[in-house]
């Protein structure tokens, strides 16, 4: 879900909570050259796609609570919503986060209500970000087989459609980790798809094939779709350079290219795009990028400006995002225009299922 070190998330939420009140805007200016948009909303590239959206947990006052006001506009009525409902934790143990933690987009029976009632499918994600969570849970048999109870056990007693997969820092995943994920992936697509319930698994962007992780054996292995994340490109941003965007548009069409030559089925491929900005010294330095920052906390930063005029000056024709420097440092976001645009690109080449990064205080589609 996130190409984001922990660091930078933490950074990120805790601005987000101080600068809470702010609400998300678009831009609706035309743009510069891009991929072919319709004169109308994010053109042809809307029709006949299944758009998903990932919700992110959060305390009150923070941009991610502002999803489930998002979501009751019914953007995703016959799409589906996946809220982060269990984190692993450092030993393996896969811990059920719940609103009576007092976090929001997070399980109760209330919330999965509200899910049913504005989603055709609803797919919790269970979520790992570091490769020591990892390899707890998939090293070990007891917690694979604990964390395949737990997953089945709720959205089977709660009636949703599956379980979304999340676990992340693959490039950093030993040969084993791999093999044990699979097998994790194995016993819990099974054990699904006995309860009549369905798998996603997110994964990398990929362009080609890499030995830390394969498209085709997690498939094999039971997911009944792929959901490549294509985003934070900007990670990959030379040292000393200049930062690149999130996503650029050629970036998006060849990992899109790359994952259809392993997932031929549309029905079984999904591309993941982004609806942030983040942060990073002007002179690129990944070690201090602020990455998944909401589009309610980017507009109070340094240098941002709404005048379309200047939002226009300021997008970049080969991503479509807003991008600007001020003391040193390059703010880039993904703002409704770029969205649409971006949906445009990876639609032409025939992606029928589209799921965004994330709900709560950022862009979306414009109608």
């Amino acid at each position: 879900m996130r190409r984001v070190p922990a660091a930078s998330i933490a950074t990120a939420l805790t601005t987000a909570f101080l600068l809470a009140g702010c609400t998300p805007t678009s831009t609706t200016a035309a743009g510069g050259p891009s991929p072919k948009v319709s004169a109308t909303g994010p053109g042809s590239g809307r029709a006949g796609v299944q758009l998903q959206s990932w919700l992110f947990p959060g305390s009150p006052g923070e941009p991610q609570c502002a999803g489930q006001a998002e979501y009751r506009d019914d953007r995703l009525r016959s799409g589906a919503l996946k809220p982060e409902y269990w984190k692993v934790q450092p030993d393996g143990e896969v811990l059920l986060e719940t609103t009576a933690q007092g976090l929001c987009n997070a399980y109760s029976t209330a919330d999965v209500g509200d899910l049913k009632a504005h989603s055709a499918q609803q797919y919790p994600t269970l979520s790992g970000m570091t490769t020591l969570e990892v390899h707890a849970l998939v090293s070990s048999a007891t917690r694979r087989t604990q964390a395949v109870r737990q997953l089945t056990d709720l959205v089977r007693t709660e009636e949703l459609t599956g379980v979304d997969v999340d676990l992340e820092d693959f490039w950093s995943w030993s040969s084993t980790d791999f093999t044990d994920y699979l097998t994790f992936l194995s016993q819990l697509a099974d054990s699904l798809h006995k309860a009549g319930k369905r798998l996603q698994v997110d994964a990398p962007p990929m362009t080609q094939d890499e030995s830390w992780y394969d498209y085709v054996r997690v498939v094999r292995a039971g997911a009944d779709e792929l959901v490549i994340m294509a985003y934070d490109e900007e990670f990959d941003s030379p040292p000393g350079g200049t930062p690149v965007p999130v996503a650029r548009y050629k970036w998006l069409q060849q990992i899109v290219r790359y994952a259809q030559t392993k997932v031929p089925d549309p029905n079984r491929l999904v591309i993941a795009l982004p609806s942030y900005g983040y942060s990073a010294p002007a002179a690129f330095d990944r070690d201090k990028v602020t990455g998944s920052i909401p589009f309610s906390v980017m507009r109070t930063q340094p240098g941002w400006s709404g005048d379309p005029a200047a939002v226009e000056r300021r997008r970049d024709p080969d991503s479509g995002e807003i991008r600007w420097t001020s003391d040193g440092m390059l703010y880039d976001y993904v703002d409704s225009i770029a969205l649409n645009r971006k949906l445009d690109t990876i639609t032409a080449l025939g992606v029928t299922k589209v799921s965004v990064w994330a709900l709560g205080g950022n862009p979306w589609f414009s109608h």
